[in-house]
């Protein structure tokens, strides 16, 4: 008895002890202001008492000192873009911006970067509230010893152990380092696929440019294996560092996160004499890809926190990412899928898909799906592009014949509940050289109202402004032919005014009449992508001699069947038919 009253009032003293410290520590805090060496408050503080100054907080910077794991997994890996909300709630130091803007106000980093950072930030918290009061004393080091002489009590220390570094292994192999997010409310989540060259170029644009909308952003990248990985040799880029707060994070940088060029047995670049000379090969290799990338979403969304799960996730890519949305089998996840876009893929039989029915959305049917293409995608394009080359060939190619360079004709005779496709005139392969404005105001709404953005002309005719920037085409909302079924295909026009201004800078130089502004703005977009046309006419060129010179190479028929080709739930589409009558 006389012991345990001894170690109540330790643990008494030892509890005031802590308490008299932490008021101390807030005590501290409050007394902080921003001051000059001199005492005069700071620049920037305002005499005037209806101006105020918010409190300042404190944040774990960048400069911080990261140790990367010695084997990191596709999660530690994986990039997350956070919106401005995420991160102050999460104590960051912003390390990008949006276009045109002048502060940063969101962070893009790796997952293992930022858990780095969040055990800084815990580390120095907990120095500062802890005090030698808080260390064990000789009182309770002699308990605990006199306790380890049990052997029962050291057998269930040892299992609690055991869990404990289960439940810290299991933690760092998923996204847990988000669940601070989960009263952030957040706008969503948007998990995202890269295209064939990592999370670049328009890759890394669009999802800053969603992220500045208040969305969670996370995309697996699959570029980001160590090099001496099975995963690394087939496809590895060397990965730069985080960014710091104050480096240049230009929003039209070609590549911001990679030091090197890609290389492994998976990289590849699309030339249709190539896909026209080694047609198998080429095949197996696409659905190889496809099967990766698939792997690496499922993965991805089975790791992500469980509000996460409750509230929904939307999921999005381009190129080869945007293959790899349009193909994924999505059903095992149910409502969790919000909504799914497709950026720079037609979502048609084509060169990219080795068999007609992997042209065919593979999903659930009644998730909203937009699709964005360009008229003059040099890849999957209806007017001049890699896959009509290799359709068109007579001898080796594939893909369908009557390519439409969109995927209205396959979500009609799949019956999709809602979908929308947007056709960007003179867009490219990547669009946001010529649309990135457009895409913006897209996004927005397709966030906003998703089960509705089939009407998007509808919606968008309330506003003088972004009712010129569409025209219909066709839907299945008028008529009688699919009740129920509502899919809309829109015309996107060339923009009047420049897209490498943010919108705005150009409603101000819209309503001040600044004309001059203006035209000299569309002057320099127009050089840049008069530039890109050029060089992808003559790749073009190039390509379509080289494969004029082939040689009749018959293909085999159809890639090799492979363990996740079972794994594919049945699609209800008269696909096969349809196929007789355009081959």
């Amino acid at each position: 008895m006389a012991a345990q009253s001894a170690g109540h009032a330790e643990l008494v003293k030892q509890h005031s002890e802590l308490m008299k410290a932490h008021q101390e520590l807030v005590k501290q805090c409050g007394s902080m202001k921003p001051k000059t060496p001199e005492g005069r408050p700071a620049v920037g503080s305002c005499t005037n008492p209806r101006i105020r100054k918010q409190r300042s907080r404190l944040y774990v910077t960048n400069d911080s000192k990261l140790t990367p794991p010695i084997e990191p997994t596709l999660v530690d890996n994986a990039l997350l873009f956070l919106p401005e909300r995420a991160v102050r709630d999460m104590n960051l130091e912003p390390n990008m911006n949006d276009k045109g803007d002048s502060d940063k106000t969101m962070w893009c980093g790796r997952v293992w970067e930022l858990r780095e950072l969040m055990a800084t930030f815990h580390k120095d918290k907990v120095s500062r509230i802890g005090s030698e009061a808080a260390q064990l004393t000789d009182f309770r080091k002699r308990e605990l010893k006199a306790k380890m002489k049990d052997p029962s009590v050291r057998k269930m220390l040892k299992r609690f152990a055991a869990r404990w570094r289960g439940a810290a292994y299991r933690n760092r192999c998923s996204f847990a380092v988000l669940d601070r997010l989960k009263y952030s409310n957040l706008r969503g989540t948007l998990v995202y696929a890269h295209g064939s060259g990592g999370c670049n170029w328009d890759n890394y644009r669009i999802c800053r440019m969603i992220a500045g909308m208040g969305i969670l952003v996370v995309a697996p990248d699959g570029f980001a294996y160590p090099k001496n990985t099975a995963m690394g040799e087939m496809r590895h880029k060397e990965l730069g560092p985080l960014h710091r707060a104050s480096d240049d994070v230009d929003y039209w940088a070609n590549d911001l996160i990679y030091m090197s060029a890609a290389n492994g047995t998976f990289n590849y670049s699309s030339k249709a004499a190539s896909v026209l000379q080694q047609p198998d090969e080429y095949k197996d290799m696409y659905e190889k890809c496809y099967q990766l990338r698939r792997s690496e979403l499922h993965f991805t969304i089975s790791h992500l926190p469980h509000w996460v799960h409750s509230q929904g996730f939307y999921l999005g890519g381009t190129s080869e990412g945007a293959m790899t949305v349009a193909r994924f089998d999505d059903q095992r996840y149910g409502a969790m899928v919000i909504g799914r876009f497709i950026n720079s893929f037609s979502i048609e039989y084509c060169y990219f898909t080795p068999e007609p029915e992997a042209g065919l959305i593979g999903g659930q049917l009644d998730v909203p799906t937009l699709n964005i293409i360009g008229t003059k995608d040099q890849y999957f394009g209806k007017e001049d592009s890699i896959a009509k080359l290799v359709a068109e060939n007579g001898v080796t190619g594939y893909g369908d014949r009557h390519l439409t360079g969109h995927g209205y004709n396959t979500m009609v005779r799949q019956g999709l509940d809602v979908g929308l496709v947007c056709i960007l005139e003179d867009g490219m392969h990547s669009p946001c050289n010529t649309h990135d404005n457009f895409l913006r105001q897209l996004f927005n709404t397709f966030f906003s109202r998703t089960h509705s953005i089939w009407e998007l002309h509808m919606i968008w005719a309330a506003d003088p402004t972004l009712n010129a920037l569409i025209s219909l085409e066709e839907t299945t909302a008028v008529g009688d032919g699919m009740v129920g079924k509502n899919i809309t295909r829109l015309f996107v026009p060339k923009m009047k005014y420049p897209n490498r201004l943010n919108l705005r800078t150009v409603e101000v130089l819209r309503s001040l009449n600044c004309q001059d502004e203006l035209r000299d703005a569309m002057a320099k977009e127009k050089c840049i992508i008069d530039a890109e046309r050029t060089e992808i006419k003559e790749q073009l060129d190039r390509v379509r001699v080289e494969a004029a010179k082939q040689r009749n190479f018959k293909s085999t028929g159809k890639p090799a069947s492979n363990f996740y080709a079972k794994d594919k739930f049945a699609v209800k589409c008269a696909w096969k038919d349809w196929l007789k009558t355009h081959t």
